[in-house]
């Protein structure tokens, strides 16, 4: 019998540039929009990117009072150019950090200034858009036009604001493109620009670097000439962002805006092939996007991701899941067991001590999810993988949901596909989708969930 091994194994707290005061009045906004009211026009997964924005915002350091989102409905022009006028900026001082990020579509119009040079201007299109008529050019109003994103960043009092905008400005391609031979698993693309008739075409950029005395950085989706992509799963760039700074926070590195850019850029290149391949690009002030990124690393149980799914193993009714051992040493193997309380759909995660996220079962030796009352051991015999303990060292909890409705978080997953889209490792971390599908099955009747903490300990004579 083939045996495959599964390790009980990073993700850590980054702030731009040095770390404040507990005083400090440091802000994010994050801003979303999945659904618009011009119709035929709505984007996937934009509120799982708001998901894992959030994670990044606590895991930069921004307490869940300092971070405001507006997603949808509430992302109007208004609301969103309140936002940047008031919110932002109350109680905001030189040195603290601001964190303004954007996922939706992006899209070129004419510039109204008549001092414009080019007549054209970036913008991110808000939630209450509409066609209109201005100066005798079709073209689009309620959208955040690229000068007046620029002045309110300006207006900010921050020198310290990182800026990333997960949109794109070109509008080159068709809307929608398949991705089913990608690492993100069967489904399509939509592309983030929207486009109207007379939209203007040309190379534009609502922020740029100049004479170094902005303050900001910013890192956008794409080139002027590319289309960023969502997908079910939330968008590249986002997808990406995450990615990066766990990467980042895992090896205890200190990246600046500049190597983020580059992350994000080898994360995006991995997953897409070259027709919808996009290249972050960074923005504004270089002095900011040369400087290095923070990082407070994250140990013991105190990550956003453990946090998150605790509380969810503390909404159902109660399951018993145990250990065959409190506490293991770097190689050990261990089983788990399961007291399933009726028929349903089990799924297990484990968290690490650096709040990495796994699904435990089901896997690629057990793909369904389905199990039946009574005792549920894993792994068995016949299973053909073993759970062995390695690094990190450290306390890791392990989590078990049992739903009613169908739930697989092995599914659900990102990482682990093969270029065909097919699950290729035994397991697969957890995603804002999956994350997602536990918190709504754990507000419906018949969700069972319980935990168990083991303790990791270096190999013997370490």
């Amino acid at each position: 019998m083939k045996i495959r091994v599964w390790s009980l194994a990073a993700v850590a707290a980054v702030s731009l540039l040095a770390a404040l005061p507990s005083n400090a009045a440091s802000k994010a906004l994050l801003i979303g929009v999945g659904k618009y009211d011009l119709p035929n026009n709505d984007l996937p997964g934009i509120d799982l990117d708001i998901e894992n924005m959030k994670h990044v915002s606590k895991i930069m350091g921004f307490a869940p009072g300092d971070i405001k989102v507006l997603f949808d409905e509430q992302a109007t022009y208004v609301g969103v150019k309140t936002a940047l006028a008031t919110w932002l900026r109350e109680g905001v001082g030189p040195d603290d950090r601001v964190l303004i990020y954007f996922s939706g579509h992006g899209t070129r119009v004419h510039d109204p200034r008549p001092t414009s040079a080019s007549g054209v201007d970036d913008a991110l299109v808000m939630h209450d858009v509409k066609t209109a008529k201005v100066n005798g050019h079709g073209t689009l109003v309620n959208v955040l036009l690229g000068y007046e994103f620029g002045e309110a960043l300006a207006a900010i009092p921050s020198k310290h604001i990182l800026v990333l905008v997960d949109a794109c400005h070109s509008g080159t391609a068709t809307r929608t493109l398949a991705l089913g031979n990608h690492r993100l698993g069967e489904g399509t693309g939509a592309i983030k620009f929207l486009n109207y008739p007379d939209a203007p075409t040309g190379k534009t950029r609502g922020i740029r670097a100049h004479a170094g005395t902005e303050n900001y950085a910013a890192v956008s989706a794409a080139r002027d000439d590319e289309y960023a992509i969502a997908t079910e799963h939330g968008g590249l760039f986002t997808l990406a962002v995450l990615d990066s700074i766990d990467e980042a926070s895992r090896g205890a590195k200190r990246p600046t805006v500049a190597d983020l850019r580059a992350s994000t850029t080898a994360y995006i290149e991995k997953h897409t092939d070259e027709q919808s391949r996009h290249h972050p690009v960074a923005d504004g002030n270089k002095a900011l996007i040369d400087a290095e990124i923070n990082l407070v690393p994250l140990r013991n149980g105190n990550g956003p991701t453990w946090a998150a799914l605790d509380a969810l193993a503390k909404k159902g009714e109660p399951l018993t899941i145990k250990a065959g051992a409190s506490e293991l040493r770097i190689g050990d193997e261990i089983t788990l067991t399961a007291v399933v309380p009726r028929a349903g759909f089990l799924n297990v995660v484990a968290i690490d001590s650096q709040d990495r996220a796994t699904v435990l079962y089901p896997n690629e030796f057990s793909p369904a999810s389905d199990v039946a009352a009574g005792t549920f051991e894993f792994p068995s015999a016949s299973m053909g993988f073993v759970l062995r303990a390695t690094e990190p060292a450290g306390p890791t909890l392990v989590v078990a949901f049992l739903s009613d409705k169908k739930v697989n978080l092995l599914e659900m997953g990102i990482e682990g596909r093969d270029t065909a889209g097919k699950m290729e490792q035994t397991f697969t971390e957890v995603s804002a989708l999956a994350t997602r599908a536990i918190s709504v099955e754990a507000r419906h009747h018949g969700f069972a969930s319980g935990s168990v903490t083991i303790n990791v300990k270096p190999a013997s004579g370490k």
